[in-house]
């Protein structure tokens, strides 16, 4: 790989322009023989992967000896380009640049927490490459941003694409194996297809621009070339059009006047000195109209994949039913599913699921007895999505670069369109800042939350929860606060709900209810000039101890009156723990609390994503393994059925001026709810610091590790038969409170489980 890259300036430019019109060379003849591209090097299953004619994500490219990495683009598409897809370029969709170029394979992704910790790197030989400037000069022929990215250290700090008067991404195509780019700049709109022409090693760029108002200025390339390197740019095409090379060394093309609609191919080639001459000279492939590729092409992924679902056995109320994937070795493209999403169609039995390694599957043959499951592979090369929402029957994908609205143009159930519905958000080339989850509220407006870099915010979205307008438009902040919130909820009133997991101001798992503007305690994203002192209590902590949330996931509303009791109610999950939990809440004086019930199930991955299914009311619930997690398996998708047998635990939990009063989802056995001696009750408090996580300590004795016994004084049976109340006089705020109790129900099934809840405010006091 060419260690000559970066940011200095152009060395040696041999600029040429021609005219010639893009059916020049109708009468070449096909090479002999196409380079072959090299073989992939050996990594992660996800570079085992075929990702498809492109791949989203940052990427990065070594700096020379002694000087820190380079990151070209932190919202890249890598391209495969090439008779043999022997070759690739990155185009920065924030900054609508082409940002490198290379030859000689296609990527290699990170390896670090299976490929989500790093960036990938290019494979091969870099030709030419750009800053981290605006592809195009603004009306002024300008390059400057008004917020430009920064780089401090390794890190590339990234505050959100151009300004759209001035340029905007609109997304992309898929034709076979090209991919056509969609993009505006001023009033002009651009369509531009990459390529690479194997015999004379030229990368090019076909456009077809219309709408053009003015003068249109391109940056074609600015990085430093060993002196013995030369680069030839050409136009070919009847449009009027002036290289120049700047005093900064960029390579820039001027367009005094376009046509109505433009046609032109800018090619790009580097290489010895000595063969300038004649890469200038060699007549190319002739580039395609580009409208007619906008319109669907040939499917790509078949054939359709089938499995077995697998039905639960248990004798309980409710059993976790499998909707088998198909196995990494068991689909031709070695798919890694790791699934991170998905939402139902409004037939009920069919499904759309992402997986976190790139991919959207239509999952079919959802019935009662998943007989036959069917798997469409329906797109690919998303930027590490973690949330699906289907609205009006199209795929919203959130990934780390945007809000993707798939489009199916030709009905062949494949993506040919993946519509840049927004990509305003903010990103920097730190790991940790995942895009997490999607929902909508009754107005249609989307929602999902970002982590921090678990340090300084570095950008305005670090540890957000955000909002997208309904049509897309925008993007606004809604709280802060957030370390590593890997999941979310919109509630059938609107309310909205955000898990964090363990960390720095984080002292354990958290489930919050989010109010504009709030605070949710990870200082370094409270984006503030001073330090808060105080954060918004959360509607409970859980702790790590007694195997319950070592790592949170997100949370479900309960709509349906199908699945039991539990109507209107709130579920979270565990990715860590691969559980599921009932969550009881009460409001105190305007503050909300509550407490968590683990339900007696077992899943085969770190379950994080749930909905209701409108055709069945049952729970579905999908999750993978990347970073820790207890489950076996690196995907999985269930349903959780009822059965229609009586449940028998705690539903609602709500604390009083002298004690707590639980409600059970079924009448109990007086005799054994009446007894003091088969309830235990203990208590602790966490420390919010900036350490990572926190210790359990006394309520009594804050200085001091452990737990603190709390008296239950009585116990009494209401008159529903169905709820207790525990006299505690001592009772207080407390971060954690843990109530175990081993009774029976009317019918005499055991109910030997607990509750572990939070009270930030007593009534009264």
């Amino acid at each position: 790989m060419q260690k000559h890259l970066l940011k200095s300036s152009l060395l040696v430019a041999a600029l040429l322009c021609g005219t010639a019109a893009l059916t020049l060379a109708a009468d070449k003849k096909p090479a002999d023989k196409k380079p072959a591209a090299k073989p992939r090097a050996a990594g992660t299953k996800w570079d085992n992967m075929d990702l498809g004619a492109f791949y989203s994500g940052g990427l990065n490219v070594p700096g020379d000896k002694g000087n820190p990495a380079w990151r070209p683009a932190l919202k890249g598409l890598s391209i495969r380009v090439g008779d043999n897809d022997e070759a690739t370029v990155c185009f920065d969709t924030e900054r609508l640049r082409l940002a490198l170029a290379w030859s000689g394979g296609f990527i290699k992704l990170a390896t670090g927490r299976e490929g989500l910790e790093g960036v990938a790197q290019p494979v091969g030989d870099v030709a030419f490459s750009s800053s981290v400037l605006p592809g195009w000069a603004d009306k002024d022929g300008k390059f400057v941003e008004p917020k430009p990215p920064l780089k401090e250290g390794n890190e590339l700090v990234s505050y959100g694409p151009l300004p759209r008067d001035w340029a905007k991404w609109r997304g992309l195509y898929v034709n076979g194996k090209r991919t056509i780019l969609s993009y505006t700049v001023g009033a002009a709109n651009v369509l531009e297809l990459p390529g690479f022409d194997s015999a004379s090693g030229t990368f090019t760029r076909t456009f077809e621009i219309t709408g053009a108002s003015g003068p249109l200025t391109l940056l074609v390339a600015d990085n430093k070339l060993p002196a013995e390197k030369s680069l030839v740019v050409r136009v070919v095409g009847d449009v009027k059009n002036r290289t120049e090379t700047t005093a900064e060394g960029r390579t820039l093309l001027h367009f005094s006047e376009l046509p109505a609609t433009a046609k032109f191919q800018v090619a790009i080639w580097t290489g010895d000195k000595a063969a300038a001459a004649q890469a200038a000279k060699a007549t190319l492939v002739p580039a395609p109209d580009l409208a007619p590729l906008t319109k669907g092409g040939p499917a790509r992924w078949t054939p359709v994949l089938e499995t077995k679902g697998v039905l639960g056995t248990n004798d309980g109320p409710y059993v976790v039913d499998t909707i088998t994937q198909p196995d990494l070795d068991a689909n031709p493209w070695k798919s890694w599913m790791r699934s991170s999403g998905f939402d139902f169609f409004k037939d009920g039995t069919t499904a759309a699921l992402c997986s976190v390694s790139g991919d959207v599957w239509i999952v079919s043959g959802i019935d009662d007895k998943l007989e036959h499951i069917k798997w469409k592979r329906f797109a690919t090369g998303l930027f590490q999505p973690l949330g699906l929402k289907i609205v009006d029957e199209k795929i919203y994908v959130l990934g780390r670069d945007q809000i993707t609205r798939l489009h199916d143009l030709n009905g062949d159930g494949e993506a040919d369109f993946y519509e840049n519905f927004n990509n305003d958000v903010a990103i920097s080339s730190h790991y940790h800042e995942f895009c997490l989850d999607l929902h909508t509220d009754s107005k249609g407006n989307f929602y999902f939350a970002k982590g921090g870099n678990l340090g300084k915010a570095k950008h305005q979205h670090h540890g957000a929860f955000l909002r997208v307008s309904k049509d897309g438009s925008k993007l606004d902040v809604v709280a802060y606060g957030l370390r590593a919130p890997n999941g979310a909820s919109v509630g059938p009133n609107d309310q909205f709900t955000v898990s964090d997991n363990e960390g720095n101001w984080v002292p354990s798992s958290r489930v919050s209810l989010v109010k504009p503007g709030g605070f949710y305690g990870h200082v370094h994203t409270a984006h503030t000039e001073t330090p808060p002192t105080n954060h918004d209590a959360p509607i409970f902590w859980l702790p790590h101890t007694y195997d319950l949330d070592n790592s949170s996931g997100g949370q479900v509303w309960v709509t349906s009156d199908k699945w039991g009791p539990f109507k209107g109610d709130l579920l979270h999950t565990s990715y860590g723990a691969c559980a599921l939990f009932k969550i009881g809440m009460e409001e105190v004086n305007g503050q909300v609390q509550g407490g968590a019930v683990k339900l007696p199930l077992k899943f085969e991955s770190g379950i994080m994503r749930g909905r209701f299914n409108d055709r069945d009311g049952q729970l579905y619930l999908c999750g993978l393994v990347v970073w820790q997690s207890k489950g076996p398996r690196t995907g999985a998708f269930h349903r959780v059925r009822y059965t229609g047998k009586p449940v028998h635990l705690p539903r609602d939990i709500h604390v009083k001026p002298n004690g707590l009063e639980i409600t059970f989802t079924g009448e109990l056995e007086t005799s054994a709810a009446s007894d003091l001696q088969n309830y235990s009750v203990e208590q602790w408090n966490y420390r919010w610091t900036g350490s990572y996580g926190s210790k359990e300590y006394s309520v009594t004795n804050p200085d001091k590790i452990g737990h603190d016994p709390v008296e239950v004084k009585s116990v009494r049976v209401l008159a529903d038969k169905k709820t207790v109340f525990l006299e505690i006089p001592a009772i207080q705020p407390v971060n954690q409170m843990r109530v175990r109790f081993t009774l029976k129900a009317a019918d005499g099934s055991p109910i030997n489980t607990e509750i572990h809840n939070t009270i930030n405010k007593v009534p009264g006091k």
